[in-house]
């Protein structure tokens, strides 16, 4: 199914790396309730203060996230081989700018597209994937997104593109509205466009 594709965009945080980001103790912090996003929680707080203070709470925990962050098995000597191979690459994450630049400079990850929340309305919404797919002046049905989480299956089915799920134990409950699941890097190698 991926052999017809054009490019591909993944998900930072717990698709392409490991930074151990505690979503429960970010939680706590800012009193956002479980079932609610953290982003969609900051930018329904009335009190610019408040805001910021929570604001202040995620680019903490994303920076030191960033810090200490490690490859997933095998993505990086997938990324690699994307590169070499010419095809349009990206990442789309609710991550800062910031946060995401110093996790792949860190990891001495190749040149990727970046849309970062700055960029685009965060996941489940289409924006940044659509960005990408007019940047690359590609039709999103020819793109596929790779994530771990079901927001980013439902911004890629939004978007038109193929949904990918990077299958773990924490996200087996919705990995039957994907279009595709791998378990290792080195089985989405085997799909993608020699």
């Amino acid at each position: 199914m991926l052999k017809q594709l054009r490019g591909i965009v993944f998900d930072l945080d717990g698709t392409l790396v490991d930074s151990a980001l505690d979503f429960p103790a970010m939680r706590r912090e800012i009193g956002c309730p479980e079932g609610t996003g953290l982003l969609e929680f900051v930018d329904k707080l009335d009190c610019a203060t408040k805001r910021a203070t929570a604001e202040a709470v995620i680019h903490r925990h994303e920076m030191a996230g960033a810090a200490r962050a490690t490859w997933m098995p095998g993505a990086s000597r997938l990324l690699q081989g994307i590169a070499q191979a010419g095809l349009p690459t990206g990442i789309v994450t609710r991550n800062s700018r910031e946060a995401a630049g110093m996790t792949l400079s860190s990891l001495g990850a190749p040149q990727l597209a970046l849309v970062a929340r700055e960029d685009a309305r965060p996941k489940p919404d289409p924006d940044g994937l659509l960005q990408l797919a007019e940047r690359w002046q590609l039709a999103p049905g020819t793109l596929a997104y790779v994530g771990d989480f079901r927001f980013d299956i439902e911004a890629a089915r939004r978007a038109g593109m193929t949904a990918v799920l990077y299958l773990q134990d924490k996200n087996r409950d919705y990995a039957d509205e994907a279009d595709l699941v791998f378990s290792h890097f080195d089985e989405l190698a085997e799909w993608l466009p020699a």
